[in-house]
């Protein structure tokens, strides 16, 4: 389970910092032909739009992966651990079935109904943009797995060095 999650992990890391390094050098050539060479490069805007998409989606698999995500722990820091780790539990079921309910099923739903309509300048399906909903989805799972095998193993007592803490706070 430990090579799983640091080969998402670094996969993710790798696509994701590549992403925004391209989406960087795709900013600074747009601002050069607009201002330096007079002439706005007109595929610019779209390609930062979809990258900023799957950049998002695959953010949000990555963070929930890591456990780092938004949450609620005013109430949850004084509770005793046993209560935490079962409220991690509930949390991670609750992550699995939003993602496969709205981001997987919904998300193959919409990519493919928009596949036959094309982006205005770079004439892609938009259906592959969308499909960074189920991807994501897909991604969330697996780290939800991932971080309820962990959270079992630490109410059993069995160390898991993987997995992010029940300790830790991520306000």
């Amino acid at each position: 389970m430990n090579n799983i999650r640091r080969m998402l992990d670094r996969g993710l890391e790798i696509v994701g910092g590549t992403l925004l390094a391209m989406m960087v050098v795709v900013v600074c050539w747009q601002v050069i032909s607009r201002y330096v060479m007079g002439a706005p490069s007109i595929w610019t805007e779209e390609l930062l739009r979809f990258s900023l998409v799957w950049l998002s989606m695959l953010g949000m698999a990555y963070v929930c992966g890591k456990q780092e995500h938004i949450s609620l722990t005013l109430l949850l820091n004084k509770a005793p651990d046993h209560l935490r780790a079962w409220w991690m539990l509930v949390l991670q079921l609750t992550f699995a079935l939003f993602s496969l309910y709205i981001l997987i099923i919904g998300g193959l739903k919409i990519a493919g109904i928009s596949m036959l309509q094309v982006s205005p300048v770079l004439q892609i399906p938009m259906g592959q943009v969308y499909y960074a909903l189920p991807v994501s989805g897909l991604l969330i799972i697996i780290y939800s797995i991932l971080n309820i095998t962990a959270t079992v193993k630490n109410l059993r007592g069995v160390p898991h060095s993987a997995a992010p803490s029940l300790e830790e706070n991520h306000d």
